[in-house]
């Protein structure tokens, strides 16, 4: 089983340099046309998605049926890394998490 990424260039990037393939997306559509690649896919276990794209209705109405109907894949969504999770800047939340100010 593996894992399997929808996002920007610099989310890509970062899961590619451990090994886990992807999809770098710049529209809602093409993150929508990842999201069903990668759930036709029977190897992937687990995908992570951009909060940026995650949050478009139509999106997070998909990720809300394969989360009721579905055991796998598990979905994943991140803040990308201009962004914010929750409303919240990403630096702030790994700012308390370390205990440090960057």
């Amino acid at each position: 089983m593996i894992g399997y990424v929808i996002g920007d260039i610099d989310m890509i990037t970062g899961f590619r340099l451990v090994g886990v393939e992807g999809a770098e997306v710049t529209t809602v559509m093409e993150a929508k046309q990842a999201l069903q690649h990668a759930l036709s896919r029977s190897d992937v276990a687990i995908i992570v998605i951009s909060e940026a794209y995650s949050t478009d209705p139509v999106i997070h109405e998909q990720i809300d049926r394969v989360r009721q109907e579905r055991v796998s894949p598990l979905i994943v969504e991140l803040p990308g890394s201009r962004g914010t999770f929750k409303g919240i800047p990403i630096s702030n939340t790994i700012s308390k998490i370390l205990g440090i100010k960057i």
